[in-house]
């Protein structure tokens, strides 16, 4: 039996703040991690917001701040563009480059200026000038959070089952898209349990992906409540260096596990995959297009 329990990810966490209106940004995305060496500064920063409801984490410098943004998984990072051990371009550089890490929010504290365009090749575009303004801070954070939560809920939600090598693709395609978050199973047994946590819009299965078979997957699927609006597509992954006998047999074996899939539920066979066309594909079935389906 699946636990639906699982289907309350990070959202359930609860706000600190007293006041429900001032800790609305709080209520889903209230971790937020200060790097800066100056003790005055970041302890302020972190009275501030913690009495508007955010949790707040300090580190002293880059090494540790980047350790504790994969630790910790904060909704938002302020850092100084200044760091000890590794410098605030270098956190935002590793931060930026890290699958786990690369969608976190960043603001970065410098002196009049200093460094901006630099880390504006890193895709960040938010900056608060030292000495930080504290009513500046504030406004800065509420932004940055309730704009990430907005693109979160905006963003529909595709999860993948595949080969390793697929999924580096996907990430990759997926990894700025403004209007797909991607989740990933290397296995189609992992399919299902991510598909019962994130609740996806579409979900594109490999009919031959270890665990158990494609159909039987599909048939789990269907039969939670929660996922009766996901769409399933199905695939196969390209081959590469085979003998023409085993490509004919493997063909074989993929037209029976199509018809198997079609029969349990599915919605569409999309063919090889091809990153390519993967995303025009997807899109049809994106929901805010609410299209019957």
């Amino acid at each position: 039996m699946i636990d639906n329990s699982k289907l309350a990810g990070r959202q359930g966490r609860k706000a600190i703040g007293s006041n429900p209106k001032d800790s609305l940004a709080a209520e889903t995305m209230n971790k937020i991690l200060v790097v800066d060496k100056e003790e005055s500064t970041a302890t302020q920063a972190q009275d501030r917001l913690s009495s508007i409801g955010f949790e707040t984490l300090h580190a002293r410098d880059g090494m540790l701040g980047f350790r504790m943004a994969k630790d910790k998984t904060p909704d938002l990072i302020i850092t100084d563009a200044m760091t000890p051990v590794i410098s605030g371009y270098e956190l935002c550089k590793a931060i930026r480059h890290d699958e786990e890490t690369q969608s976190i929010p960043i603001v970065v504290m410098t002196e009049k200026h200093r460094m901006e365009e630099s880390f504006m090749f890193l895709g960040i575009k938010d900056f608060l000038d030292k000495p930080v303004n504290m009513n500046e801070l504030e406004r800065m954070v509420r932004n940055k959070l309730n704009f990430s939560q907005l693109m979160q809920l905006q963003r529909s939600k595709v999860l993948i089952s595949g080969n390793p090598e697929i999924l580096t693709e996907c990430r990759q395609l997926l990894k700025y898209d403004r209007y797909w978050m991607g989740c990933y199973a290397d296995n189609n047994d992992a399919c299902l349990v991510d598909a019962v946590k994130y609740a996806p819009d579409v979900i594109a299965i490999d009919l031959l992906a270890p665990g158990m078979t494609a159909d039987e997957l599909i048939k789990r699927i269907k039969a939670v409540p929660e996922l009766k609006n996901s769409v399933i597509l199905t695939y196969y992954a390209a081959f590469r260096n085979k003998e023409y006998i085993a490509v004919q047999v493997q063909m074989m074996e993929i037209q029976y596990m199509k018809a198997l899939a079609m029969e349990a539920g599915s919605k569409e066979h999309i063919g090889a995959f091809n990153p390519a066309n993967f995303l025009n594909l997807i899109n049809i079935y994106r929901r805010e297009f609410n299209f019957i389906i």
